[in-house]
């Protein structure tokens, strides 16, 4: 049934839908225990199963500082749920056979020729040998390029050398970005490892390339206008800036302010549109994108994906069928290890019981820095956004609990 941009479906009882409403409402008192610990300021939640809203709450404060509640049109700062959103753009071309997904990625981006593997060396002079391989679409939708993110306090030479280099900073292009990117050596040859990186940040590049125009552009005529994404952008605009949340953290004790939303880089236009971690969006937005994946393609007469590449894209697509454990994942990422391979669009639950909690085969989804999380259970047809500002979202295992919460109310 069609609902209005910017605003939540109308609800039905969980029992129309094969759901039990006492064993749902675990989630309130689940995530008002965090607001009232003061581990969160605040939180949203929604629950679609068979396309039908049968759960939302929202909890405590999106600022506490003046006492600001929750709500489902608050803004957030959606981190790495931009990665999804962007993948299906970049979906949107792989449709209209603009690439294959094995191409050498140089073929359309040739700044990317000619990479390199670390093997030695300092940040100020790698050594380095010719990579075995070049890099492909797929590699870099999937993590398992050799790029990686800089993070800092990550001790591999290649995090210091973009470190050493500022590859990434928001006063680059993209064009510039993935130029400088291109010049890095490799932490490991294409498709032999699983390690989080820019790759989303280079798949906006590689959309601008295939498609001719800018990259925010294609994301708001090919997603944001046909799917009724009203409130979500790598802008938060003036007369929407008293929606924004703050950001939160807590490194001593009591939460403290992290990024306050009234003097926030988000207000302003910056020059990098990162499609790995740039986007601002809310509740009823994500629920939308969800929806229209959870829908094979489709939301309100839109159709953005055809059912076929949904299905295909949401497939486990990393090398034998292995999971990240497997690849030899490890440091930070927005997923679990073991059980969980990589799709095209996020993680995907290829063991149920190697997985560290409940979840169904074929699960999906991913999240975001500050907590945030969406995934889609196909199985099941649940569809499951959840919004907060908390860093580091991995704090807390709230989104691993509220999956099992959500699982244990079906009764059908």
């Amino acid at each position: 049934m069609p609902w209005d941009h910017g605003a939540l479906p109308e609800p039905v009882t969980p029992e129309s839908e094969g759901m039990d409403s006492e064993r749902l409402s675990l989630v309130d008192g689940y995530l008002q225990g965090y607001v009232d610990q003061e581990k969160l300021a605040g939180s949203s939640f929604a629950v679609m199963r068979r396309g039908r809203l049968v759960y939302y709450n929202a909890f405590g404060h999106a600022r506490r500082e003046t006492e600001q509640p929750m709500a489902a049109d608050t803004i957030h700062r959606i981190y790495s749920m931009s990665k999804p959103i962007t993948s299906v753009a970049l979906l949107t071309l792989y449709e209209q056979g603009k690439f294959q997904l094995d191409d050498p990625i140089e073929k359309y981006l040739p700044e990317f020729a000619e990479m390199r593997v670390l093997t030695g060396g300092s940040a100020a002079q790698p050594v380095t040998r010719h990579a075995t391989a070049s890099i492909t679409p797929r590699h870099i939708m999937t993590h398992t390029a050799g790029l990686t993110y800089g993070f800092e306090g990550v001790p591999h030479a290649v995090d210091e050398i973009y470190r050493y280099r500022k590859i990434g900073n928001d006063k680059q292009t993209l064009a510039e970005f993935t130029e400088a990117l291109g010049k890095a050596p490799l932490r490991f040859d294409p498709g032999t490892s699983w390690n989080y990186s820019y790759g989303t940040d280079v798949q906006g590049r590689l959309i601008e390339a295939l498609s001719g125009m800018r990259f925010d552009d294609y994301l708001q005529s090919t997603l944001f206008d046909p799917l009724g994404m009203v409130d979500t952008s790598f802008t938060v605009a003036a007369d929407k800036a008293d929606r924004f949340a703050n950001n939160y953290t807590r490194p001593r004790g009591p939460l403290e302010l992290f990024e306050d939303a009234t003097d926030s880089p988000y207000l302003r236009q910056r020059v990098l549109k990162s499609g790995g971690g740039g986007l601002t969006s809310t509740l009823p937005d994500y629920m939308r994108f969800g929806q229209m994946l959870a829908n094979k393609g489709e939301l309100d007469g839109a159709r953005v994906l055809g059912r076929k590449t949904v299905e295909y894209a949401t497939s486990n697509h990393l090398p034998g069928g292995a999971d990240m454990e497997a690849m030899g994942a490890g440091g930070f990422a927005e997923s679990a290890f073991r059980g969980v391979g990589f799709c095209l669009i996020g993680s995907v639950c290829v063991d149920p019981v190697a997985a560290p909690n409940m979840q169904s085969l074929g699960d999906y989804g991913w999240g975001g820095a500050a907590g945030t999380r969406f995934w889609v259970d196909p199985q099941e047809d649940l569809m499951c956004v959840f919004m907060t500002q908390f860093m580091p979202g991995g704090r807390y295992p709230v989104q691993e609990y509220l999956r099992h919460l959500v699982l244990q109310s079906i009764v059908d």
